[in-house]
């Protein structure tokens, strides 16, 4: 049991680090699940059931809802008889405050004197509820599309409410402007494994201050938020639970997939993973900042390894080490974790050769201690002398564990491309080389790779 865990830990890894955590992801058509106010214990549940369905969805958002708060909003005409607007407004303040908290009976009183007299709107308030991940930014985006329908009736409200809420301070009233169609808020990500994307977000409203802490279940398609409300003798928290349809992805700015990649031979071939060019239609590479176009040379599905090439001359490209690697052996990994959006600068990380195994006893596999993010996939592990003994594949989830990563050793990478008629070149000496010399050798040889 705890190896088929261990397994799909690994298996979301490699699928995240090569393309979904390199493209946006998207989860479309969301809507609330659950929602609890921890304050004063309120609780309702839209929907128990585990999975997004067609049915919810359209009951929940796209369907007619009864919003109670917004009788104010339609000009009263709803007004059960003989109850002025005077009468309705100190009856409702009673009942519930605007401007507060309410207690469950204060709600359920509330709730029936609404029922008694069918004070309700009914009308769609969302034409959808999505959410974007782009890891490399670091920001998880909440798109709300409202319906004209709703625009309009929240306009009327702010209108009203704020006349209201001013003659009780005593000042005089905002100008609001019309409501947006579409509603965007960001939020920062703080942490990531394969299966969870973690984020922040802070924002200030008439004197509060609202943290909310929220965690993206990339398994469920469930999103989790916590948020605080803080401010003079104001202090609450909310959970709710939202859950959207299975998600889609999409590159966040080149229409794919990417990666790392690095040069094997003098006429432009490299190596790169096969899940990072899965899927592309056209790879390509930037080398000395400009853009060049590959071709597919050949795939090993079962070793993650893929044969490109481009048509240029590289300065510098990878030797494959003569020696077998050892453990504790000193090792140096390049690449372009979360691609370029954390900067476009080669990322060099260190560490030493933990296991001559990877996961599952794989033989064609080392395991090193050095980080391996999204974004590493198919770059160069290299030893002191500078040579190649691996190529980056993957990590284990970093809320499971700590610095267990896998290379594909250079060994087996050997054996692929002499079956696809490109002999590595060999290292002729050994030789520990100080670190200008081995920045050189990563920084010419090491390329960014992305879909097209």
């Amino acid at each position: 049991m705890i190896m088929k865990k261990l397994l799909g830990i690994l298996v979301l890894s490699l699928l995240l680090s090569g393309n979904a955590y390199a493209s946006v992801i998207k989860l479309e058509k969301c809507y609330h699940n659950k929602t609890d106010n921890t304050t004063d214990g309120a609780y309702i549940s839209f929907f128990d059931n585990e999975e997004w369905s067609e049915k919810n969805y359209q009951e929940s958002i796209n369907t007619k809802m009864a919003i109670t708060r917004y009788v104010i909003a339609v000009g009263f005409n709803k007004l059960p008889n003989n109850m002025t607007k005077k009468e309705f407004i100190k009856y409702r303040d009673d009942l519930r405050n605007d401007f507060g908290t309410t207690t469950p009976q204060d709600e359920k009183k509330a709730q029936e004197f609404y029922d008694k007299h069918n004070l309700y709107l009914e009308y769609k308030e969302f034409e959808d509820v999505s959410f974007s991940i782009n890891l490399s930014s670091g920001i998880v985006s909440e798109v709300k599309i409202h319906t004209d329908e709703y625009i309009q009736i929240q306009y009327k409200h702010d209108v009203l409410l704020e006349e209201e809420f001013s003659k009780q301070i005593g000042k005089k009233p905002m100008k609001i402007s019309t409501r947006d169609k579409i509603y965007k808020i960001s939020s920062d990500i703080t942490d990531y494994s394969s299966d969870k994307i973690f984020t922040y977000k802070k924002t200030n409203f008439m004197g509060t201050t609202n943290e909310t802490e929220m965690v993206v279940d990339l398994l469920t398609n469930k999103i989790h938020a916590d948020t605080t409300r803080r401010g003079k003798n104001i202090f609450d928290t909310h959970k709710d639970q939202m859950i959207c349809k299975p998600p889609k992805t999409s590159s966040d700015n080149t229409g794919g997939s990417s990666g790392t990649a690095f040069f094997v031979s003098n006429r432009g071939h490299l190596i790169t993973n096969n899940h990072v060019v899965d899927g592309c239609s056209i790879s390509k590479i930037t080398y000395k900042n400009k853009d060049y176009d590959t071709k597919l040379i050949a795939t090993d599905k079962t070793l993650d390894l893929a044969l490109l090439k481009a048509e240029l001359r590289p300065k510098s490209f990878f030797n494959f080490s003569k020696d077998n690697v050892k453990k504790l052996n000193k090792v140096y990994v390049a690449g372009y974790p979360l691609g370029k959006g954390l900067s476009d600068d080669l990322k060099i990380s260190s560490g030493i050769v933990s296991s001559l195994k990877g996961f599952q006893d794989n033989s064609n596999e080392i395991q090193i201690d050095a980080p391996i993010n999204p974004g590493n996939s198919g770059g160069p592990i290299i030893n002191e002398n500078g040579d190649l003994i691996a190529i980056a594949v993957s990590g284990l989830a970093k809320d499971q564990t700590e610095g267990i990563n896998f290379g594909i050793k250079s060994s087996a990478a050997e054996l692929f491309l002499k079956s696809n008629k490109v002999t590595p070149k060999k290292a002729m000496y050994s030789g520990i080389k100080d670190n200008d010399k081995l920045l050189e050798i990563l920084e010419q040889g090491t390329v960014y790779t992305y879909c097209d």
